[in-house]
């Protein structure tokens, strides 16, 4: 199976309704990056053309409501790094690119940290003839908000030693920019932002307490704004739920089984045996349901389209009443597929199979 196909999980869940069952299992589905980059795209360069955010911006910290001294500047000057480290791992795991390389050396040297200035032409000619790189990866901005509240507890004589409760609340937003070889402006710009809370009762440590603590938040926080940036260009694997349907009929049983077990092909053989016999619409819906299942797990997933909306036809005269949950499920799975069907054709410009 191809970069686009799946694998069944587990079946995780059986319900019995009034003349059949419906079993539901996982699968995996590969779904496109959220951008496409021309096929061409294939060794990166990464970059940092931010402006470090100053100490005394968006940083509020206070030590029984009253605000603390400078005495503890965080090391904000190298977050940006821990991003452009997690960005490259992500990418280079990924498998999509040929090669993922890191300059070293920030960009800008103002202090004008509140603008984004786009790439020349002449920097960008720069960069792709360092080693024939076709695509930047531009950090532009990183910053944060940081709200931290002390309050030191009231010890006694016989306390071991002094504590404090911590409430920390830090936000980050990183804006990158994507540009590549032959294109004068960003073929994209998006800002990805995201937070972390920490509360807790420590030790009442000045040092640990505004120092160690808020860097290492600061730290875990950085990844995770690198790591969701890098993967806006990497297509990813989501858990998707299916569904059959089984009624009390040996060879349909039989059929199901065979399904469970991943034998998808000798299924299908049976349902489609199945459906001549059948005169009922509501079963003839149900066997047409399960045999365009049957077809995407094949990824014949045209093909699991047209057996679907076989499915729908046949219960459209029927009174939805007592028969909603396989109508609710058909429309669904229909939706479904035709999604993959998009999806799919992404996927392949994506992996260079258009």
């Amino acid at each position: 199976m191809g970069n686009k196909t799946f694998n069944i999980l587990l079946i995780i869940l059986l319900i019995n309704s009034s003349c059949s069952s419906i079993y539901r299992f996982s699968i995996d589905v590969q779904e496109p990056a959220a951008v496409t980059l021309p096929v061409s795209a294939q060794n990166v360069l990464i970059l940092d053309n931010t402006v470090i955010q100053p100490n005394d911006y968006g940083i509020e910290r206070t030590l029984d409501g009253q605000p603390i001294r400078v005495d503890y500047p965080l090391s904000l000057d190298s977050m940006v790094w821990l991003s452009i480290d997690e960005i490259t791992n992500v990418l280079n795991e990924s498998g999509f690119f040929n090669s993922v390389a890191i300059y070293k050396e920030p960009l800008r040297t103002d202090a004008e940290w509140f603008s984004v200035p786009n790439l020349s032409t002449e920097d960008q000619d720069d960069f792709y003839n360092m080693d024939n790189f076709d695509a930047l990866f531009v950090i532009n901005r990183l910053f944060f908000f940081i709200k931290e509240d002390v309050k030191a507890f009231k010890t006694g004589a016989f306390s071991l030693e002094p504590l404090a409760f911590l409430d920390l609340r830090i936000d980050g937003i990183i804006n990158c920019s994507m540009y590549t070889y032959g294109n004068e402006n960003p073929l994209v710009s998006f800002t990805v932002s995201d937070s972390l809370i920490a509360e807790s009762t420590v030790r009442n440590d000045s040092l640990l307490l505004f120092k160690t603590i808020p860097e290492y938040v600061l730290e875990e926080l950085s990844r995770i704004l690198g790591n969701q940036a890098a993967q806006r260009f990497i297509p990813a694997w989501k858990t998707k739920e299916r569904a059959l349907f089984s009624g009390h009929g040996a060879r349909i049983k039989e059929a199901v089984g065979y399904a469970a077990n991943r034998q998808w092909a000798n299924a299908e053989k049976i349902w489609i045996v199945e459906l001549e016999k059948k005169t009922k619409p509501v079963d003839r819906a149900k066997i047409s349901f399960n045999i365009a299942v049957a077809n995407e797990m094949q990824d014949r997933i045209e093909q699991a389209l047209i057996w679907a909306q076989k499915a729908r036809e046949h219960l459209k005269d029927l009174n939805t009443g007592n028969e909603s949950t396989i109508t609710e499920l058909t429309d669904a799975y229909i939706s479904e597929l035709e999604r993959r069907i998009q999806n799919n054709h992404l996927l392949d410009l994506q992996w260079g199979k258009e």
